[in-house]
């Protein structure tokens, strides 16, 4: 089997062992007391396959996930395979887990699940045994040079899924809650907290003035604030997408108040938001630096649509978990949040690929018919 990454880099995934050995890198974290479920996809060009969608829930939550799991669009995944992450196998909560994923069944009447390791931790050397799967004899038939029933689990380091990370500076957290804490609010001061509120409000009253002014066509100004959006954004410090020692403050990453107004009137309006998603992805370091400030220090939609972008870049870069985390974020404070929504639901399903790509022809297209033809804003010179 091989793993595809988002960047199109193949490298062989051929055994349970680098299987197990992939999820840390492709959640973004370690998971622990967990069942994970990793979708394998055809590839269309060649005779291989590739790890597709991964999902995760904790032991005490597993409904959520077999209720996705019967329910979603699974035909474009081959084969699932599943990973039961934890130090009490035999415990209630364990047994439960096991007997739910075994009674998942294709619409055809066959299993869904079609083989579940056990593993107390993913680290390499960490012994993992199949619960439950193919038949000796299918497996002696099929997989006889294979460890698929025991053996141990490879170099988390030097899997294929952490290729992406290493190249943003990062490794995976050590768990989930490490890596929802790079995108919570930051705590402001009075002053900055009083200024924020009143850049919120400004931007608000703002966006819906242009937005009359989009519907009217009778205005340049859109187009003039979009483009101050852009500046904020590609004149934003570079910084890694994920390995900041510290996350810049919104006034270290965009000191000009005029250009964070701008973009933040810009991201309270999806019509407008649409217009500076491409510029956002060919400029990932200083935007995302730009939109993770804005995230953490504005509320609200601005706050969601902010996550989002970032999100898209990130994907763009390849680190679709931490994009998965940040979109998360967004629709547990903003749920009717739409975009977070959706491009939450095309990574379910291991579509990541398409989306960026999707979401930027798009964008493009309606950016154009909304405000008409514009050379991209130019980096200030040093």
């Amino acid at each position: 089997m091989t793993h595809s990454s988002d960047h199109h880099h193949q490298a062989t995934v051929d055994n349970p062992s680098t299987i197990i050995a992939t999820v840390p890198g492709t959640l973004g974290y370690y998971p622990h007391e967990s069942v994970v479920v990793i979708g394998l996809i055809a590839s269309e060009d060649t005779d291989s396959v590739y790890l597709g969608p991964v999902l995760r829930a904790d032991l005490g939550r597993m409904r959520e996930l077999t209720a996705y799991l019967g329910s979603a669009p699974v035909d474009t995944c081959i084969a699932f395979l599943g990973i039961l992450v934890t130090r009490v196998p035999g415990s209630g909560v364990a047994l439960n887990a096991v007997e739910d994923l075994e009674k998942l069944e294709r619409t055809n009447g066959e299993p869904l699940i079609d083989v579940l390791w056990h593993v107390s931790e993913i680290a390499h050397g960490t012994p993992y045994s199949m619960v439950f799967g193919p038949e000796p004899a299918e497996l002696g038939m099929f997989w006889s040079e294979l460890a698929w029933e025991h053996g141990v689990v490879g170099s988390v380091m030097a899997s294929p899924a952490m290729e992406a990370m290493r190249a943003n500076g990062t490794l995976p957290a050590l768990d989930r809650n490490d890596t929802f804490s790079y995108f919570e609010p930051v705590v402001l001061s009075g002053a900055e907290e009083h200024r924020i509120t009143s850049l919120t409000q400004q931007a608000l009253a703002r966006s819906a003035q242009l937005q009359v002014e989009l519907a009217r066509g009778s205005s340049s100004r859109p187009a003039s604030v979009v483009h101050q959006a852009c500046t904020a954004l590609i004149n934003a410090p570079a910084q890694p997408i994920i390995g900041a020692d510290e996350p810049l403050s919104v006034a270290e990453a965009v000191p000009d108040q005029n250009n964070l107004l701008a973009l933040a009137t810009v991201l309270a309006r999806p019509t407008l938001r649409d217009c500076v998603i491409g510029e956002a992805v060919r400029h990932p370091q200083e935007s995302a630096s730009a939109l993770l400030a804005v995230a953490r220090s504005f509320r609200g939609v601005i706050r969601a649509n902010a996550l989002s972008i970032w999100a898209l870049v990130a994907i763009s870069r390849g680190v679709s978990s931490w994009a998965s985390a940040a979109l998360h974020c967004a629709q547990e404070e903003v749920p009717e949040h739409s975009m977070s929504a959706i491009c939450l639901e095309v990574l379910a399903l291991g579509e990541q690929k398409k989306l960026v790509t999707t979401i930027l022809e798009g964008c493009e297209l309606a950016c154009e018919k909304l405000l008409g033809p514009a050379d991209p804003p130019m980096r200030k010179s040093a």
